[in-house]
């Protein structure tokens, strides 16, 4: 788990932030969930992750204050992900990355 560090240059912050493996494509399934998620939901949408570094890269984005780990009491008890305001900011970002990978 790495704390972003303080960096001049903001393209750097940005990178430090959500530039690891899985990052993007965390944020965007919790979003595509209406900004909540299950840990086997964001598995099941990332095929390519495993549950160890799925579970490195939400400990990241919640140390980093952008997404938040929530219990969910019931039998059985479920641990829920949910965006916050500052990873709420990305999307519109997430986006249009998107949309520029699909014309490249």
């Amino acid at each position: 788990m790495t704390k972003v560090v303080e960096k001049t240059n903001p393209l750097d912050k940005a990178v430090a932030l959500v530039g690891k493996k899985f990052d993007l494509l965390i944020l965007d399934s919790m979003h595509t969930h209406n900004n909540r998620s299950g840990f086997n939901q964001i598995l099941k949408d990332i095929p390519s992750s495993n549950p160890r570094i799925l579970s490195m890269r939400l400990k990241s984005l919640e140390s980093n204050k952008l997404i938040t780990k929530n219990l969910v009491l019931g039998t059985p008890v479920k641990t829920e992900y949910a965006l916050t305001p500052k990873a709420e900011e990305l999307i519109e970002i997430i986006e249009k990355l998107k949309n520029w990978a699909q014309k490249h």
